[in-house]
């Protein structure tokens, strides 16, 4: 690491000084020198390791090669989900102070948490919205902020070394608070299995503030405060996965124009005051949220940070903290700890105990919650806390022309007036320009609506069904499926538009050469209650093993592997050696803390997999197959279609809808109308064709090589014979004649009669 700190003698000062602005200039803000939060800094270039995504609706990961301190460190990340809505609110204002309301787009997937690996007291949050990485590491109790510097070419970036917890970093908590803490003393210190007080996920939406000042800190740039409030907010998310539970950025409000609140109090305590009362009487008016917190970026005399209320419990409630500079971590740990106030959490005291760390989020630490606080947190879960159990709905957005939606009496909706002027379609107004029919849909191309029968949603597998425009609208019919418990290959079930075949699983798993594990495997396996054999994980903390008649749908098992397959990171194999029947059972661990983290299990049989003749898994219990409720029998459809998720038939070609009895060209009363098919050669004849043409060609090719040269005399002209005209002539002039002809004339004629004889 590079130190910030630099001792030059006097004579040299003045080059360095001047070679260092030239420096600062061409970088910009890139580089963030405050001596009070950073300890070094250091420039490196991540390095992209890998990318991978599983099924439909899985988290992808990705992994990063970084360079710290002459080490290198592979971080692997996963995107946080419900982290914010389809459409992010963010109100501001305008000079004349008039409220603007704007819904900015933001990358899908474009926010990570993760760990390091090779390192058990790690984490990783970052985001890549802006291009680069950008967030926070921890890295064995040290922490890590790492920003992309815009002014290079080669993805450089600039990694601090943020300084160790501060002991004197103030909250303003009360003393009755402390009192309620020193009442708790006896029941906390004999609290040490904090990690079995997990209960069911919980969500709690917020809503942040950004005072003018801030705004000014910033040059006014309003994305950089959203991307600010986007990372502050994954931090925290991060922080609270701990106690399984989840944060959900709901809006933002910038102060553009000027605060609309006193905040130049000497104390923060007044602030906090005013704060609570425009929670109350203004924000409340525009949205509803669990939670407000307001960032200041000036100093107080008495705290750093500070909350009043509980979360649920009244509008009255909120916390503000300062955010002074570029550092967020900091920011973010004081917001995760009035938070922690809001639902029930006090300050720790000695008697806590923090899994190992000198301190944490409600001491003065900046990772991991304490025995303290996860014992408050869920007796105040229990008491007065049913507003987080409302999963946070994605979309919050308001009716207005220009927010690229298509809402009630709109006919179209281009944006921005910019973005309308390039539209081809539509107009500013959102109506339709002159001669357009539509402007978006997978049934509009060009301005007008796609011909009936197009296939504007094909089938992704055999468990699907494909959707065809009507001709007369630019939407594609809804989503259609084949019924759940239909069949499908290697004696597997449509469930949820997939296959599930257990032949089909492993093979993916574990490659061609791979075999059904015999019962044995499962039932000695998967009733041991470990990362590697159990049919269950319950409150995120214990593994259930399985029963015996259910062992068939836990995890799982194969043999014959013979080669040891390329899987996703952080899957574990495990191979089991049955001695008494001499086999050896392969199949997968997954570890408790990956799922919290929402990394995917490939290794637990999916639900519909067949454990049995008419039985099939479902919750990892083997019951009969009546329990997907499949009703299609063959004489619905008359043998010649499929019944879809709705109980509809979806007739193959040739028969019509509803009930595939009469002519038509197939699908569903849900699809759309299929309209005829084109005639086309069969493939097998295409490539024949093409096959013999080109050996024809080849045939050709080859005469014309071997016969060139009697293909070229055949292709000559012949001579013409020398002809006798029988006529009385005079002698003497035929003689003259024949004296007069040049040499190479007789010569010719020479030849000629050569040829002819």
């Amino acid at each position: 690491m590079r130190s910030q700190q630099t001792f030059l003698c006097q004579g040299l000062l003045l080059p360095v000084l001047g070679l260092a602005l030239l420096l600062l200039d061409s970088l910009g803000d890139d580089l963030l020198f405050h001596q009070l939060e950073f300890d070094s800094y250091e420039i490196t270039i991540p390095k992209k390791l890998s990318f991978w995504r599983e099924e439909q609706g899985v988290p992808s990961s990705v992994a990063y090669l970084l360079q710290l301190a002459g080490k290198k460190h592979i971080i692997h990340l996963w995107p946080k989900k419900l982290l914010l809505p389809q459409h992010l609110r963010v109100f501001s204002f305008t000079e004349e102070g008039q409220l603007l309301e704007d819904h900015p787009y933001i990358p899908k997937d474009c926010n990570y948490m993760g760990l390091v690996e090779g390192f058990q007291d790690s984490d990783a949050t970052l985001s890549t919205c802006m291009g680069g990485l950008r967030g926070v590491l921890s890295i064995d109790a040290k922490q890590y902020q790492i920003e992309p510097l815009k002014a290079s070419s080669t993805f450089e970036h600039v990694v601090y070394l943020l300084k160790d917890e501060v002991s004197n970093q103030t909250c303003g908590l009360t003393d009755d608070e402390t009192e309620r803490q020193m009442a708790q003393q006896e029941d906390m210190a004999r609290i040490s299995d904090y990690t079995m007080s997990y209960k069911h996920q919980k969500y709690l939406e917020l809503v942040m503030i950004f005072d003018t000042r801030r705004f000014e800190f910033v040059k006014h740039n309003l994305s950089l405060i959203l991307y600010d409030a986007i990372l502050l907010t994954a931090i925290i998310d991060t922080y609270y996965q701990d106690i399984n539970m989840r944060i959900h950025l709901k809006g933002i409000e910038v102060w553009s124009n000027e605060g609309l609140i006193r905040t130049d109090h000497p104390a923060l305590a007044d602030v906090l005051k005013e704060f609570i009362r425009y929670r109350k009487y203004t924000i409340t008016t525009r949205i509803t949220t669990d939670w407000v917190h307001l960032y200041i970026s000036r100093k107080y005399i008495d705290a750093l940070a500070l909350s009043w209320g509980r979360v649920c419990s009244t509008d009255l409630s909120g916390s503000i903290s300062t955010f002074l500079d570029e550092n967020v971590l900091g920011p973010a740990t004081w917001t995760a700890h009035e938070l922690g106030h809001s639902v029930g959490m006090l300050h720790d005291k000695e008697y806590c105990q923090c899994r190992g760390r000198k301190s944490c989020i409600m001491g003065t630490g900046r990772t991991g919650f304490s025995n303290c606080s996860y014992e408050l947190y869920f007796k105040h879960l229990s008491q007065a806390a049913k507003c987080l159990n409302d999963i946070p709905q994605p979309h919050y957005i308001k009716s207005r022309c220009g927010n690229r939606i298509i809402e009630q009496n709109e006919e179209c909706d281009c944006g921005s007036i910019e973005e309308c002027e390039e539209d081809l379609c539509c107009r500013a107004d959102c109506k339709l320009k002159l001669g357009a029919n539509c402007s978006v849909g997978l049934c509009c191309d060009k301005c007008n609506f796609l011909p009936s029968g197009y296939v504007c949603r094909d089938e992704e597998n055999e468990c699907d069904l494909p959707e065809y425009c009507y001709g007369n609208s630019d939407k594609c019919p809804a989503d259609t499926y084949k019924q759940d418990g239909t069949p499908c290959s290697y004696e597997g079930r449509c469930y949820n538009q997939k296959c599930r075949s257990r032949y089909m699983q492993y093979q993916s798993i574990f490659g061609p050469d791979a075999r059904e594990a015999p019962t044995k495997c499962y039932e000695v396996i998967n009733i041991q209650g470990d990362q590697y054999g159990h049919c269950a994980i319950e409150d995120v903390h214990t593994y259930i093993k399985c029963k015996k008649e259910n062992a068939i749908c836990g995890r799982l098992q194969c043999i014959n592997v013979k080669v040891i397959p390329d899987l996703p990171d952080h899957t574990i194999i495990m191979s089991t050696h049955l001695e008494e029947d001499n086999i050896i059972c392969w199949g997968t661990g997954y570890h408790l803390s990956m799922h919290p983290m929402g990394i995917p299990d490939i290794g637990m049989l999916y639900d519909a997999t067949s454990c049995g003749e008419d039985q099939v898994c479902f919750k990892t219990n083997c019951v009969n197959s009546s329990v997907l409720k499949f009703d299609c029998v063959p004489e619905k459809c008359n043998g010649r279609g499929v019944c879809n998720a709705n109980r509809n038939c979806h007739c193959m070609y040739g028969r019509a809808p509803p009930f595939c009895e009469e002519f038509g060209y197939g699908g569903s009363i849900d699809s759309g109308p299929p309209g005829p098919r084109k005639e086309l050669v069969p493939p097998t004849i295409q490539v024949l064709s093409v096959m013999l043409l080109r050996l024809v060609l080849f045939i050709i090719s080859a005469i014309i090589v071997c016969f060139r040269q009697l293909i070229v005399k055949c292709l000559q002209p012949k001579p013409k014979k020398p002809q006798t005209n029988i006529k009385t002539t005079d002698p003497e002039k035929e003689t003259n004649k024949v004296n007069k002809q040049s040499l190479p004339s007789m010569k010719s004629v020479l030849e000629t009669k050569d040829l002819e004889s």
